[in-house]
């Protein structure tokens, strides 16, 4: 079944980084015990100064590390020798090989944490190892930026397309309605969750999206959730959260 046809057929309960309730987050320990509870992570790639896809949500590596050096700065041998709490920092190409019978949500992480955009290859090379791998039927690309989900869809005519959006975003690229999302063969709609925000979320989900709202950490919203029909929700517990309504 492909990722599209999987949320289609199920309401998603998507492990956000992994399980980082319990272990550090986008490292392979979080993906594996989050894959006890569901089969759909998502995560976020940075790209190397050598052309190679990590695993990781922050540019610079200070926090997980106490290398204070953002990761786009740096060769792959020398962000190999880092540890994360004791692991190493995953490649993309390594965590879907381990898991090829999974679904990905795989971010492209392309506005920097101070609001400027990186301009590397990060799109390419992402699409470049799911072509390899012959995951595209498996993943869906997301991000918050516009420029690369379109790049994304001009290298890759097939891969699931998804589009985040959070109060930040109104700042950097403006308001996003529903013409934008086609615009950009969005298949996919993720906006930051709010409660009051739930009779829109249902709009755009009338409008033809899937909706899955990020993060949900509380049981009972979960339910919430799930009754309003929406697909689904991306939490940082999903050990925790309720599957079904």
């Amino acid at each position: 079944m492909n990722i599209k046809k999987y949320i289609q057929s199920n309401f998603i309960v998507v492990g956000h980084r992994g399980l980082p309730s319990k272990y550090v987050e986008n490292t392979i320990e979080s993906f594996e015990n989050a894959f006890k509870y569901t089969d759909i992570v998502e995560l976020d790639v940075h790209l190397s100064a050598d052309g190679e896809v990590y695993i990781i949500h922050d540019f610079n590596l200070e926090r997980l590390t106490s290398l204070n050096e953002d990761i786009e700065n740096l060769n792959s041998d020398s962000i190999d020798r880092l540890r994360v709490s004791r692991q190493k920092i995953p490649k993309l190409k390594d965590l879907l090989s381990r898991y090829r019978d999974k679904y990905f949500l795989i971010e492209l992480k392309t506005i920097h944490d101070d609001g400027f955009m990186i301009k590397n290859e990060l799109t390419e090379h992402t699409v470049k190892i799911i072509e390899y791998m012959k995951m595209e039927e498996r993943v869906c690309i997301i991000s918050f930026d516009p420029y690369a989900i379109r790049r994304t869809r001009e290298l890759n005519k097939n891969i699931m397309l998804g589009f985040d959006y959070d109060y930040h975003s109104e700042k950097y690229i403006g308001k996003i309605d529903c013409k934008d999302l086609k615009s950009m063969d969005v298949s996919l709609f993720l906006p930051e969750f709010e409660k009051d925000s739930m009779e829109q979320f249902k709009k755009m989900q009338n409008a033809g999206y899937f909706v899955v709202p990020w993060t949900v950490d509380d049981p009972d919203l979960g339910i919430v959730v799930c009754k309003s029909g929406l697909n689904g929700y991306i939490t940082n517990k999903i050990d925790a959260m309720p599957k079904k309504c």
